[in-house]
């Protein structure tokens, strides 16, 4: 029997580890005869047979688990697969194609070639002591060093008997006890004394569980530097729930917010806009401060784009007091952002491209509306969104993203992680049911918006960054359908709903439970019209969730929809504030 010293290690763990391909494995019984012996077994354990381990390979354990997959001992250093790590950590991101992985910091950026000696930090080359990343058996596998530098978790690795990493990751807690008995106690190999000795553990040495321990005498445990074994539960302290934060590796990102709250309107271009028409667009506005321009669509795949950055335009917005946050979108047909976003060439082309139209007309930030993000392009947007925030700090420009309500199938746009590098993320408060619904109603009624609000927070968006996206339009939807099922509907204006209401002598009605007047069935041309009515009366109802969650402002689609009389709703809501 040996004896064996603590590793002093910071803990802390999420619960995603299972998704991430760590499961629990059946213990392998070493004994060789198949009954087991009456007394208590002395032998130690064979460890490379139960960690089912062979040449060249580590046992990983993150979060007190094992893992199916297995670390690579290669150039006196210990690699951990790639894809488990950047399932933690997505600042780990890996570019198959490219054979290099790319760290973006708060900073500048690491670039990685796989199998290479060196890297570069910014415009520096830096020689290391072996290949931070190594492709072995077509896996790319990281080095731990790496892991321990950059990552979201701690990382203890030890060879003394077989090859092994322990990491605790960033989330929840896990179990934790330790040795009460005066002479120590055994870890073995299974559940109970028959089974060899995995290593001897002291008076007051910690270990940590991940498993249920309703009903069972013997405990699957941890020990700190990645053993795992069976303990007897008379021999430990009771098992309490435990975690500590992951220390600050890097830097953290500096954050543009404004002094105010944000009183923004998308403003859709197609071409110059003149002094007299801006004037006149944002005369009744008050209260405004941001204006979004649609300026900017993806040209090629390349990372070309095409512009409509005006000088005068952010001349004339200054002026007004406004500041101006260009917008960029994804809708070019047949230019797809994962061949842009997954190229670092092309993906630096396009923040190259932004941020110089930007600056040359002297705007003041850009708004990324990319709605076509797929969980394929989605590490790859990610990776782009933190470079442009490197590129946006360098100019002093506000970064901010547009995105869905929060759900299972959109949950790689990873918001809990874009709010660490974008300075607001915008929920677009509206298109509950939209133009391909096939099924009539609301544009944006209050359980969907107090819904999205909820979601957003609760993916980890701080409120002082959250600002809310709400609808200047509504649809007039038919009772009849297109041949695919959708409901046939139009795209009206606030006013342009109420001269209908007028021309039809139609009485709507408020809906509490909505958050807003409703009419339905009227009759025009053969046809039945309703529609879920958009009106200061049920704006006002949605900045009331604004205010209820202090969120950092509201932005509106799209400016030239709304009635005079909303933009007083607007400020009066804002001004509470």
């Amino acid at each position: 029997m040996r004896k064996r010293s603590i590793c002093a290690i910071l803990l802390v763990v999420i619960s995603a580890c299972l998704a991430a391909g760590c499961s629990l494995k059946k213990p392998v019984t070493n004994n060789t005869t198949t009954e087991k012996p009456a007394e208590p077994s002395v032998k130690d354990a064979d460890l490379t047979k139960l960690y089912n381990l062979k040449d060249g390979e580590a046992l990983v354990m993150v979060d007190a688990r094992e893992c199916e997959n297995k670390g690579l001992v290669k150039n006196e250093k210990v690699y951990l697969p790639v894809s488990l790590v950047a399932t933690y950590d997505s600042r780990f991101y890996w570019n198959a194609n490219e054979k290099q992985m790319i760290i973006a910091t708060s900073d500048t950026r690491y670039f990685y070639k796989a199998n290479t000696s060196n890297h570069t930090e910014g415009d520096q080359t830096i020689t290391d002591l072996a290949p931070m990343v190594v492709i072995e058996s077509g896996e790319a596998y990281i080095c731990t060093d790496l892991i321990e530098k950059f990552g979201r978790m701690t990382v203890a690795v030890s060879t003394d008997t077989v090859s092994r990493v322990s990491m605790f990751t960033q989330g929840t807690k896990v179990l934790k006890a330790s040795v009460k008995a005066e002479d120590g106690t055994i870890l073995r190999a299974g559940r109970g004394e028959t089974y060899d000795i995995v290593t001897t553990l002291e008076k007051g040495e910690e270990i940590y569980s991940a498993e249920d321990l309703s009903g069972e005498v013997w405990t699957r445990v941890m020990t700190p530097d990645g053993l795992w074994g069976y303990v007897n539960n008379l021999e430990t302290t009771t098992y309490s729930e435990t975690g500590q934060a992951i220390p600050v590796k890097i830097a953290p990102y500096e954050l543009h917010l404004m002094s105010e709250k944000v009183n923004m309107v998308w403003h859709q271009v197609g071409g110059e806009v003149s002094s007299d028409d801006f004037k006149a667009a944002i005369k009744e506005a008050k209260g405004l401060n941001v204006i979004s321009p649609t300026w900017f669509t993806f040209k090629a795949e390349d990372g070309s784009i095409s512009s409509l950055a005006s000088e005068s335009y952010v001349k004339n917005a200054h002026t007004a007091g406004l500041k101006v946050w260009a917008l960029c979108d994804d809708f070019t047909p047949g230019v797809k952002g994962l061949a842009i976003f997954s190229n670092t060439a092309a993906r630096e082309a396009l923040i190259n491209n932004l941020v110089s139209e930007v600056t040359r007309v002297g705007a003041d930030g850009i708004n990324i509306d990319f709605e076509y993000i797929t969980a394929e392009s989605a590490p790859h947007f990610l990776q782009f969104l933190r470079e442009l925030y490197l590129a946006c700090k360098g100019k002093n420009l506000v970064l901010s993203t547009d995105n869905y309500y929060p759900n299972n199938l959109n949950s790689f746009y990873r918001l809990g992680e874009q709010c660490e590098f974008i300075d607001y993320i915008i929920f677009m408060g509206y298109d509950e049911h939209y133009s391909k619904s096939k099924k009539a109603g609301s544009v944006a009624s209050i359980p969907f918006v107090r819904g999205g609000v909820e979601q957003m927070l609760k993916k980890g968006v701080p409120a002082k960054q959250l600002i809310l996206g709400i609808p200047f339009f509504t649809r007039n939807w038919s009772n009849l359908k297109d041949d695919d099922g959708t409901v046939k509907n139009d795209v009206m204006s606030m006013d342009a709903v109420q001269t209908f209401l007028k021309q039809h002598d139609a009485k709507p009605e408020w809906d509490e439970t909505l958050g807003q007047n409703v009419v339905l069935d009227v009759l025009e041309d053969g046809q039945k019209r309703s529609i879920w009515i958009e009106d200061s009366e049920s704006i006002q109802r949605k900045l009331a969730v604004l205010k209820d969650n202090n969120l950092a402002g509201c932005a509106a689609w799209r400016l030239g929809f709304e009635s005079k009389n909303v933009w007083a709703v607007i400020k009066e809501a804002l001004a509470a504030e």
